[in-house]
């Protein structure tokens, strides 16, 4: 738990751009199933309040 305090800044971060880059790779596929996953993740995060 420390190590995730100590850390945090760090992490979300990466959570961000993370999520940049499956939102540039989603755009460019012409497939909906993977916009679908990306909704769903977007969904999680949102819950938690790690994105807008």
């Amino acid at each position: 738990m420390d190590w995730i305090q100590a850390n945090w800044v760090n992490i979300t971060a990466v959570i961000g751009g993370v999520v940049t880059v499956a939102s540039l790779i989603v755009k460019m596929t012409p497939t909906q199933t993977d916009d679908e996953m990306l909704g769903k993740i977007m969904a999680v995060l949102k819950a938690l309040s790690l994105a807008k």
